[in-house]
């Protein structure tokens, strides 16, 4: 005798946020399940009534079959391969059109499954169908294109006790060749199932993974999973040290997604690791600007910190420092904002911003971060350094700072009042 089983287990692909629709369909699973076998008493109306009979339940059984299950094994064993692609989908379909599809997908299977069983095919006729192998199956199709190049981690055990094998482990492969393995399984059980008196649905399995291949192939999933395989790449390869191969895999995704600030980010990174400084430093610019005009701030801040220690604070503009630092200061990141502008002034010490930066360390120095040390050698430079006008003014006012010593008559006014 020979037994071979084998499930899948794993998928490489990230999940973005916590997948609530997936874990939220699992307990409609595991509820309906005890409701049908242990509990079908509690409400009037039979659990039975939702399984899909071809020609003698009502048409909206074919979608309420798919939460329905016959045994604990076809439970677990759902449970499983949904567990291993639901989540990836729903983080790349959204809540909303991954519980669509999902029913779309078990409608169909059972469609062709109620084709199967009126027409007397495969030895099944007659038969109803429930669980939602044949959604699992849909899953299956469109993850074929809209996650080509993953990698999928099957559990496998072979069990040939006649010859003494007994042997258990977990291989990687191709998500191509893993699906397509299986749907080969499938139409090689579906052949038999005439001869084997197999009471599984083929025809469901089938049909699901039909419709999940059409629709993917209808909807731009194609596309979208070689963008995503593009992105994937890049990142493998930096992660290898392959600096010039991940650079070409970036560039290739950016010319299909060009305002992806992800793609111009990981570019960037790239492009400074092959000594491109200068269009790494366009691109991390690129991206600030963005930022801005989307409104993501707290983005904004992270991304403008990497762009300072790739590029330095020269790479920016006053302005673009200036309106850092501001930022960080609503964030009530007072270190960070301090910092921002000592950079900003060391810079651009004669800039208009940079004499306000200078005016914003003094005070920031002096009260939020509480660094007298830092506020005293900053007030020394005042004296020598900042002109006449009302930053000058202000300082004196606040910080006894003498109004003559070391001004220069022939420096350019700067702004009435003094930002907080």
């Amino acid at each position: 005798m020979y037994f071979f089983f084998y499930f899948p287990v794993g998928l490489d692909r990230s999940v973005g946020r916590r997948p609530v629709l997936s874990l939220w369909l699992m307990t409609v699973f595991t509820v309906a399940f005890l409701w049908l076998h242990y509990l079908p008493w509690l409400f009037s109306f039979s659990p039975w009534n939702l399984v899909y009979f071809p020609g003698l339940n009502a048409p909206w059984t074919l979608m309420t079959a798919v939460f329905m299950h016959n045994g604990w094994a076809h439970l677990l064993g759902n449970l499983v391969y949904f567990w291993v692609f639901a989540p990836a989908l729903e983080s790349r379909l959204g809540a909303g059109r991954f519980l669509l599809y999902f029913l779309l997908w078990g409608t169909a299977g059972n469609l062709v499954h109620g084709w199967v069983a009126t027409l007397g095919l495969l030895g099944q006729g007659g038969l109803g169908v429930m669980g939602a192998s044949g959604a699992i199956a849909g899953m299956m199709g469109y993850s074929l294109l809209r996650m080509r190049d993953a990698r999928i981690d099957i559990a496998w055990w072979i069990l040939a006790p006649l010859v003494g094998q007994n042997r258990a482990g977990r291989t990687g492969l191709p998500l191509f060749v893993g699906v397509v393995a299986w749907i080969a399984w499938q139409v090689i059980q579906a052949s038999l199932a005439g001869f084997t008196g197999s009471t599984v649905s083929f025809g469901a399995h089938l049909g699901g993974f039909g419709m999940g291949l059409i629709m993917a192939a209808m909807l731009g999933a194609g596309r979208d999973g070689r963008v995503e395989a593009l992105l994937a790449r890049g990142q493998k390869y930096m992660r290898e040290g392959a600096f010039f191969a991940a650079a070409g895999e970036f560039t290739r995704y950016l010319e299909m997604e060009p305002g992806s600030r992800v793609g111009k980010l990981e570019l960037a990174r790239t492009l400074h690791l092959v000594e491109q400084k200068d269009e790494a430093c366009r691109l991390y610019r690129e991206v600030f600007r963005q930022d801005l005009e989307a409104g993501n701030i707290p983005a904004l801040l992270e991304d403008q910190g990497e762009w300072r220690r790739q590029c330095g604070p020269e790479a920016m503009s006053p302005q673009e420092l200036s309106r850092t630092a501001h930022y960080q200061e609503v964030a009530l990141d007072d270190e960070g904002a301090l910092e921002t502008y000592c950079a900003l002034h060391r810079t651009y010490p004669e800039h208009t911003l940079g004499q306000r930066a200078l005016v914003r360390i003094i005070v920031l120095a002096s009260g939020k971060v509480s660094r007298p040390e830092l506020a005293g050698n900053y007030l020394d430079l005042a004296r020598r350094a900042l002109p006449p006008g009302s930053w000058r003014d202000f300082l004196e006012r606040e910080f006894s700072l003498s109004a003559g010593s070391g001004a220069d008559p022939g420096q350019g006014r700067v702004p009435a009042v003094p930002a907080g």
